[in-house]
């Protein structure tokens, strides 16, 4: 998927929730692949990092979903490190956690499903070219 799928993803996610005043979507090497409402300043791309790293320390499984949230100065932090990418949002004070990371879930499962109609509409066009393997479902 493009980086500009992944940036209108969190655009829409931040439209989504009124709590969430940023958010920022790795892969899972910690490669940022989008940010919203803009580039993210460095310090929440540091902290990103770390808890990236964080996450990565509590899977048990290389493919395990694994949710971190943090207070911190202003706000809250939360993380989803999904199979494929990794989404981290900062928030107000006040927020119903559970509500944050349903709406985040919404997107990485809407981002993972626009991922799999893309290699199936690349797969018929790759093999009608005579390449083979070119692009596969995940």
């Amino acid at each position: 998927m493009a980086a500009t799928s992944h940036e209108l993803a969190l655009r829409y996610l931040l439209e989504l929730s009124n709590d969430i005043r940023a958010a920022l979507l790795y892969d899972r090497s910690g490669q940022l692949l989008a940010a919203a409402p803009g580039a993210p300043p460095g310090r929440l791309a540091e902290l990103g990092a770390r808890l990236l790293e964080e996450a990565g320390a509590l899977a048990q499984e290389e493919a395990e979903t694994v949710e971190l949230d943090a207070g911190c100065e202003g706000g809250w932090v939360f993380l989803i490190r999904a199979p494929e990418v990794v989404m981290l949002c900062l928030t107000e004070r006040s927020v119903l956690p559970g509500l944050v990371f349903y709406d985040m879930h919404a997107i990485l499962n809407d981002l993972d499903r626009a991922a799999r109609a893309e290699g199936r509409r690349l797969e018929p066009a790759a093999e009608a070219s005579g390449v083979r393997g070119a692009a596969r479902a995940r």
